[in-house]
């Protein structure tokens, strides 16, 4: 079930990859909430990054563009 959404967003334009490194504890715990509540990591990533998105839609904060490397 999960393969088959991965393989029609990898091939849908209106899609786009997102990765990143996180702390392994942070990612472990991340896979088993998503496996717990039966929903890829996929659609998780996609909630959490959806609530940030809201949760700093009014940040006028600049960001650098070398703060993740």
């Amino acid at each position: 079930m999960y393969d088959d959404m991965a393989a029609v967003r990898r091939n849908d334009p209106n899609f786009a990859q997102v990765s990143g490194y996180i702390p392994k504890e942070m990612a472990l715990q991340f896979k088993i909430a998503c496996t717990a509540k039966e929903i890829s990591m996929t659609e998780g990533l996609e909630q959490a990054v959806s609530l940030w998105l809201e949760k700093n839609a009014h940040d006028k904060t600049p960001v650098s563009k070398n703060r993740d490397e």
